[in-house]
């Protein structure tokens, strides 16, 4: 047989509105069982109640001039129920003695424990009151210095007919009125509490609903809102500012690389123009050089976009000694061009790095070429590793002071620069030591600039 899976509901307010009936549907059940249990153990109320009848008979007693019990006060005592119920109720009045002085008849007689003499002393007990088993207590009092006992009796048939055709009925028509109620009552309650709990953050949403690429400088409002929910909506409001970060910097990327590959685009246009149909003046080295200067950048700006996602990395095991040579290798023909020599030394050998290796090796290829380009002919290079951190300096004129902070911004390029690059190589180096947890920073030198990559611990 298979059983269907029930759902929790999605919505905060059910789910909170059905914890709490189901708190209420548990304390129902703690109210049965224990009113269940009261029943079961009714003998210990039903002793306790004659007793405490027995007491109340005791002071609505008369007593005459010579101080014997004489009869009850009708007007405060219903003592019709022992006059009209025969031999079902029953009351006694005692002496000291156990005899009975009320009502006065010659035949009557103390109600005594099975086996037992009259016990001068409060206390409940079953007994036979003219042949009928009953429920005895005795109660003691004292009038004008003389000991009267009070006792009251009432039959077990009487008390078992009573249970099933009053008792019970009651007492379940009772606990069932009650639970019904207090779960309506509750249930309204809840209602109308979780509604005007709950509207704060209906007008956060609805406010969440209304922002759109144009309105990324809106920011939900916390007034009102239940300190749980606080948390969320200001997390919420802490991913709009990282939005609206992220959006102004791609505007200003878009713009910025429109802005430099419009002008190898308008170059190779004007070699094109002026060629006409004249295969004489079109020079092609110039139209290679731009070309190759716009796919350079192209080059760069989709490095830099794959150097902003942290879903490109894979990080595993490099081997720098490895890893240092290939860069080394990659730009061999680089150094020899401007006449640069390089010095690359891994300290040890088999120093091992955790990073992506394609990303490792293109911030150690850019801080290298930044190097080379930077230094004058017959200078050095130098790149020193460890497990610690990577130092590539040169010895070039170096950077200005005040034109540190600026080095690693896109399409920045200082004054001094020799290359015709768009300014992004020094940018994706950030980027990729900021997705490793690296710190990436420069330092003026002498001579030259020194670029430090520090790992994380």
């Amino acid at each position: 047989m298979r059983f269907v899976k029930l759902h929790w509901p999605h919505s905060l307010g059910t789910r909170l509105l059905a914890t709490y009936v189901a708190g209420i549907l548990v304390c129902i059940v703690v109210i049965v069982v224990v009113s269940a249990a009261t029943l079961l153990l009714r003998g210990n109320t039903l002793n306790e109640g004659i007793s405490t009848h027995a007491r109340l008979i005791g002071r609505q007693l008369q007593f005459d001039a010579t101080g014997r019990p004489t009869g009850l006060n009708e007007s405060e005592l219903a003592t019709w129920l022992y006059s009209g119920m025969g031999k079902e109720t029953s009351v006694r009045v005692l002496d000291a003695a156990g005899d009975v002085v009320m009502p006065a008849m010659q035949d009557a007689l103390a109600l005594l424990e099975e086996g037992k003499g009259f016990e001068p002393r409060d206390h409940t007990f079953d007994s036979v009151s003219d042949g009928l088993a009953v429920r005895a207590a005795t109660h003691s009092l004292d009038h004008e210095g003389q000991r009267w006992y009070v006792q009251v009796a009432v039959s077990q048939r009487l008390i078992e007919v009573m249970d099933r055709s009053v008792g019970l009925p009651a007492l379940g028509q009772g606990i069932l009125l009650a639970c019904l109620a207090s779960v309506l009552v509750f249930a309204v309650a809840m209602h109308f509490t979780l509604g005007r709990m709950l509207r704060p953050l209906r007008i956060a949403s609805e406010s969440a609903a209304r922002i759109t690429p144009r309105t990324l400088d809106a920011r939900l409002s916390v007034q009102g809102l239940p300190s749980e929910m606080m948390p969320l909506v200001e997390a919420f409001n802490r991913a709009l500012d990282r939005l609206e970060s992220g959006y102004v910097a791609q505007q200003d990327f878009l713009a910025a690389a429109a802005h430099e590959l419009k002008t190898p685009l308008s170059l190779i246009r004007g070699q094109i123009e002026l060629g006409g149909d004249s295969d004489a003046t079109f020079d092609r080295g110039v139209l290679i050089r731009d070309v190759d200067q716009m796919a350079r950048h192209v080059s760069q700006l989709l490095h830099l976009a794959e150097a902003t996602e942290l879903c490109n990395y894979e990080v595993g095991l490099v081997g720098a000694a490895a890893l240092v040579d290939e860069v080394g290798d990659y730009l061999e023909r680089l150094a020899a061009r401007r006449e640069v020599h390089l010095d690359l030394r891994v300290e040890p050998d088999s120093l091992s790095w955790q990073a992506d290796r394609g990303a490792l090796f293109t911030l150690l290829k850019n801080l290298l070429e930044n190097a080379i380009q930077h230094s004058p002919p017959h200078g050095v290079v130098r790149l020193r590793a460890d497990a610690r951190r990577i130092s590539v300096r040169d010895e070039g004129a170096g950077i200005p002071t005040g034109d540190l902070p600026m080095i690693f911004d896109r399409f920045w390029r200082g004054a001094g620069r020799r290359d015709e690059g768009a300014g992004l190589g020094l940018a994706i180096c950030r980027e990729i030591a900021l997705a490793h947890g690296w710190r990436l920073t420069a330092h003026a030198a002498s001579p030259g600039t020194d670029f430090v990559l520090a790992f994380a611990p």
